[in-house]
């Protein structure tokens, strides 16, 4: 075990290296977009797209994890049990707040209702689509605050109608609020006439599906109730294993750290499952996203 510790040392070492040097020095090759794999590695480590409150509790979780791994390792001398106390401090939260990401999407959805009933009654007065938005966001729903007042603040600044409308698209990723913002992005361009008459239509047609995701979010609580049971029974476990050197001897050999880590896998993998479970379906976006990927 010394020696495979030493060997993983050595590795990184050198890797670390080679990293810092190439980072110095350069390299010629031209650069290159970013990929898929490297866009959502930056996603979950560094918090891109995320709000300076979000990168925070992000960045937070991170350094508890690498604490909890360092005590555990130090405790039980087991790197795999590390790896999973780790893997533990980062989706244990992630797995109890199953519904929860949808709950908000549900209230972001009632808050862009009734923006868009603001906007048909603003548009109705004569009032320019610019103006109307800009009016709009001054008494706007606190679900959608933070979203409306840079969209507000984008148009003063002189950004383009359509410009501000696809940033706005971008941070609330919903199908169902790219409706919105597809019309007001025609209409734009185009100045067609019963804008007012299109708002109003798109405005129940968001009433009926708050309905219908209310709905499904409620038929769906068994499976998030399960999965939260079964967290904190794991979280249990995990704990008195660990706390224990006797039931952890077994698990100190290569061998038995490999079968630790097979069961461990799949068990999360379960977890992972009925989680998905209990999430609705994700739709199809209108809107292209920012980057420039697939909807």
């Amino acid at each position: 075990m010394l020696q495979l510790l030493a060997s993983l040392a050595a590795a990184a070492l050198v890797s670390g290296l080679l990293a810092l040097a190439t980072g110095i020095v350069g390299t010629r090759r031209p650069a290159r977009p970013p990929s898929r794999f490297g866009q959502a590695i930056r996603r979950v480590w560094l918090g891109d797209g995320l709000s300076a409150k979000q990168r925070q509790r992000r960045q937070a979780t991170q350094w508890a994890a690498a604490a909890a791994a360092v005590a555990v390792w130090f405790y039980t001398g087991i790197p795999i049990a590390a790896l999973i106390a780790a893997v533990a401090v980062i989706g244990v939260p992630w797995l109890f707040t199953a519904g929860r990401e949808e709950q908000r999407a549900i209230d972001r959805l009632v808050a862009v209702e009734v923006w868009t009933r603001r906007l048909h009654d603003l548009v109705g007065t004569g009032v320019g689509l610019t103006q109307a938005i800009i009016r709009s966001t001054r008494d706007a729903p606190p679900a959608l605050a933070d979203e409306l007042s840079d969209l507000a603040a984008n148009l003063r600044a002189g950004v383009p109608t359509s410009d501000a409308l696809d940033r706005l698209g971008a941070q609330l990723a919903d199908a169902s609020a790219d409706e919105v913002l597809v019309r007001l992005k025609l209409h734009s361009t185009d100045r067609g006439p019963r804008l007012t008459d299109v708002l109003q239509r798109i405005s129940a047609g968001i009433a009926q599906e708050v309905e219908m995701r209310r709905e499904i979010w409620a038929d769906r609580a068994d499976p998030r109730l399960t999965t939260k049971f079964m967290t904190v029974l794991s979280v249990a476990t995990l704990v008195l294993l660990f706390s224990n050197r006797t039931y952890m001897a077994p698990f100190a050999t290569v061998l038995g750290q490999l079968v630790l880590l097979l069961s461990i896998t799949v068990f999360i993998g379960l977890l992972v499952w009925i989680r998905r479970l209990s999430q609705p379906t994700r739709v199809p976006r209108l809107l292209a996203p920012a980057d420039g990927g697939a909807p």
